[in-house]
């Protein structure tokens, strides 16, 4: 009698089971979306351009054309879980003068020569597409870097170049909801920096150090 009790519990555990959706129709975690750009450095949301020594550059970093004098910078989102159904979504991207501001700020508390960004110099998409099926999805921000060695005399400090501050933020989502963090990311370009040799494509140092010469 213990047995066919026994075989009656298998066979109901078995039948529950069998019932139950399996591992790739279940959602896990909730779905935030964030800049991932904005989490680089690990201390807070700055973006350095260009990364280094510690980081490699990359197209998923930032890209160099020679011939249009254009830097493109990468921007994405990420939305965060595991889901079954990705639907596509897209978020607005726009200027952040609060965090453009709170930066500069930091900046003029440590002595250190930094100004915004012109944002006659730059060019912003105003939208991040992400399509079905992805979790994320990336847009370039552009920098004419000739346009911006014209205005070299007003960047040049006798310690070097300013830092140029640009915020950015993330609004309006179709689909998910922004995340409580990483929703904004401030780019921080260093002229000055060593590791413009590490920036696609042919490594343009040579052409960077021309349209601002080492101080």
């Amino acid at each position: 009698m213990k047995n066919i009790h026994k075989i009656l519990l298998f066979v109901l555990v078995s039948a529950f089971v069998s019932c139950q959706p399996n591992d790739a129709t279940k959602d896990y975690g909730f779905a935030k979306i964030y800049i991932p750009q904005a989490t680089v450095t690990g201390l807070d949301n700055s973006y350095p351009i260009p990364l280094g020594p510690f980081y490699q550059n990359s197209v998923y970093t930032c890209k160099y054309d020679k011939g249009s004098g254009k830097l493109s910078i990468v921007v994405g989102v990420i939305r965060s879980a595991y889901l079954s159904e990705q639907k596509a979504f897209s978020v607005s991207l726009g200027y952040s003068p609060s965090e453009t501001d709170r930066k500069l700020a930091e900046y003029a508390d440590k002595a250190v020569p930094a100004e915004a960004l012109s944002s006659s110099v730059c060019t912003i998409p105003g939208t991040i597409q992400v399509e079905a099926g992805n979790n994320g999805g990336t847009c370039y921000v552009d920098v004419d870097m000739k346009a911006l060695a014209a205005q070299r005399s007003s960047l040049v400090t006798p310690e070097g170049y300013k830092l140029l501050v640009m915020g950015l933020e993330i609004t309006n989502p179709t689909e998910y909801e922004l995340a409580d963090n990483n929703t904004s990311v401030v780019i921080v370009l260093d002229l000055g920096s060593e590791y413009w040799d590490q920036v696609p494509a042919d490594k343009p140092e040579s052409e960077i150090r021309q349209l601002f010469p080492t101080i």
